[in-house]
């Protein structure tokens, strides 16, 4: 249904569809249909018991779109004949502000988290399920809008920005904040510096060493992006130290900790906050109530239990074994 935008001004166009428009026993093919004409070709299945129950807003913005997508648990597909039928050379940049998800695409399957950004192409075949209610803002940008004709953009890696690191939520919080700013008033008048953003975003994220010159603030947000990433797949390494992590993203150590002054941290203090974080979380998580407590301090990258119970007294105020006991570790502890 055509939708009207409240307030002053001349307001970008945009469709709005819900199941709730449709019968029950039609609301996945009612969701595929509308689907199909404001975003892309798609299967949906749902497992929830009262069907699927979703919303979707949709704004054109031109060679860039978006959509707030609002609904409970449910699967969407693009299998290769979708991809044949409806074909699209766009990129799609997934922000999900509220629930959890997984994403498969190529060979590679990712948990996405809320606050998670994901950048995937839609000329090659996917599945996008939501294990609980969600509400995500979908880009829908057209290829020749990030690539150069030359370009291919069936090469595109998927890329995942992990909202849970800082450098993450520095990369993807002012995306989120101007989206809705944006669908919160449609205003015309501000949609072109939107897109502009938006595209100058996307593409430093994806080419950050090409074209275009990302600022300063942006720079520094993607070096300590890759930081960080690569402290967190590397804790339980107890080689990990300072200069392994100045050499992987070819920096000097001098440099390295400059980064890590506004968090009053030296990276080699980073370093074992994080490993006390990681172990926190296994201590709370029932997945890990059989791993013995030693365990858990060597695969956090502890060389001994008894250093691993110290250091985790001193920051917490509980010792491992009496945090895992205590109702505490139901709720989890601050991990700054």
């Amino acid at each position: 249904m055509q939708s009207i935008a409240a307030g002053k001004g001349r307001c970008v166009p945009f469709r709005e569809g819900a199941t709730e428009f449709a019968p029950a026993g039609e609301r996945l093919r009612y969701w595929e249909s509308y689907t199909a004409s404001e975003l892309v070709g798609l299967r949906c299945s749902s497992y929830a018991e009262e069907g699927l129950n979703a919303r979707q807003r949709n704004f054109d913005l031109g060679a860039l779109r978006i959509a707030d997508i609002v609904g409970n648990e449910h699967v969407v597909e693009r299998t290769m004949p979708i991809v044949r039928r409806y074909p699209k050379n766009s990129l799609f940049a997934c922000l999900l502000l509220e629930g959890e998800a997984f994403f498969y695409q190529s060979g590679r399957c990712d948990l996405v988290h809320s606050g998670d950004l994901i950048i995937y192409s839609t000329e090659k075949p996917y599945l996008y399920g939501f294990t609980r209610p969600m509400r995500q803002l979908m880009i829908d940008i057209k290829a020749d809008e990030l690539f150069e004709s030359g370009d291919d953009i069936s090469r595109a890696s998927f890329l995942k920005i992990d909202g849970s690191l800082r450098a993450g939520q520095l990369l993807t919080q002012p995306l989120r904040d101007r989206i809705i700013g944006f669908i919160d008033r449609p205003l015309a008048d501000t949609a072109p510096a939107l897109h502009e953003e938006i595209r100058a975003r996307l593409r430093m994220l994806l080419r950050p060493s090409a074209h275009d010159t990302p600022r300063g603030d942006d720079v520094n947000a993607l070096r300590l992006l890759r930081v960080e990433r690569f402290i967190a797949e590397h804790l339980g390494n107890r080689e990990l130290d300072a200069e392994a992590v100045a050499k992987h993203v070819a920096m000097s150590l001098r440099n390295l900790n400059r980064m890590f002054e506004k968090y009053e941290r030296s990276v080699t203090q980073w370093i074992w906050q994080e490993r006390l974080a990681l172990a926190q979380r296994k201590l709370a998580d029932a997945a890990h109530a059989s791993t013995s407590i030693g365990d858990i301090a060597l695969d956090c990258g502890f060389s001994t239990q008894a250093h691993f119970a110290r250091e985790f007294k001193q920051r917490y105020g509980l010792t491992p074994t009496q945090y895992r006991e205590s109702p505490a570790s139901a709720n989890g502890l601050p991990s700054t």
